[in-house]
């Protein structure tokens, strides 16, 4: 028995399939699959039922879960204690918003790049509604997202906030500043798509305030619709850092509502079952970058 076959054996247990396992282990299915085997044929007994649309495990493999869980951890407790640069190597895929790609990833991409010279970043960046389904899925180590997981294998830890305000061409508003019915009648919303943090906050405000927004123009960047509402095609949110640079500028103003946004949160996801030290280094790691008011090249800083 081998910790690779344990590994295989671990991976196509919790992840969707056992091609997203072999992804996660960088083989072929096929060699995976070829793992599994050779433990089935130490242990004599079968691990998983193939039959169905989805291999399941059978009451060995449910025994055998936890326990490979265990040796897979003090493997890493090993390395984390022994090696050199606490013994984070190999490749992470983590997802985060399009908001923290346009600010603080760069940072954390090469912070960790110094402090973990043998670590592969691959970022996805995504709405966190899809980076929640790939981290449960087992595609994703973890994901930097607005609010709260509602899965139950996923656990969520605040890490950040970000305040937003309503923004738009002086241009296009004249000496109106009010968010009101009638400025929303006139003037088009403009949002990211319903499923992002800030559509779903922004939606609750509105309800929550009386207003409606009958003129919707969606956008699926959020650089594009910071440069749409700059431009005068309608009204929106900006967070708090951009609007800062970009008033300075006179391109925007901002707008008052009858209450002020509410703060959205962000937190860090992980599987509930993945103890692993890399998500130990990787959440530090994030807490020291995190700034969602950072200036970024697009933004001249």
């Amino acid at each position: 028995m081998t910790l690779k076959q344990l590994e295989a054996f671990y991976w196509a247990a919790t992840a969707a399939s056992f091609l997203v396992a072999a992804q996660r282990l960088h083989i072929s299915q096929s060699t995976l699959s070829k793992r599994i085997g050779e433990l089935e044929a130490q242990l004599r007994t079968t691990l998983f039922n193939r039959g169905g649309h989805r291999a399941a495990l059978t009451e060995a493999g449910e025994q055998l879960l936890p326990l490979a869980r265990r040796m897979l951890e003090l493997s890493e407790d090993m390395r984390d204690q022994l090696a050199a640069g606490g013994g984070v190597r190999g490749l992470c895929r983590f997802g985060v918003g399009e908001l923290a790609a346009l600010t603080w990833l760069p940072d954390l991409v090469s912070h960790a790049a110094a402090k973990y010279p043998e670590l592969r970043l691959e970022p996805c960046v995504d709405l966190g509604s899809a980076l929640e389904q790939r981290l449960e899925s087992g595609e994703l180590d973890f994901a930097v997202v607005a609010g709260h997981s509602t899965r139950g294998a996923i656990a969520s830890e605040a890490i950040a906030q970000v305040r937003f305000c309503w923004a738009a061409s002086p241009a296009l508003v004249g000496r109106r500043r009010a968010v009101d019915a009638a400025l929303l009648e006139r003037h088009a919303l403009i949002t990211q798509p319903g499923a992002a943090g800030p559509t779903r906050m922004l939606e609750h405000w509105l309800a929550l305030n009386g207003l409606q927004a009958p003129r919707r123009l969606v956008c699926n960047n959020l650089a594009a619709i910071a440069s749409l509402i700059a431009s005068g095609v309608g009204i929106g949110l900006y967070p708090r850092g951009w609007f800062r640079r970009m008033a300075a500028r006179r391109a925007v103003v901002e707008l008052r509502g009858p209450q002020p946004l509410p703060a959205l949160q962000y937190t860090f996801q992980h599987r509930r079952d993945d103890h692993r030290a890399l998500l130990t280094r990787l959440r530090e790691l994030v807490r020291e970058t995190v700034d969602f008011d950072k200036s970024g090249p697009l933004w001249g800083g």
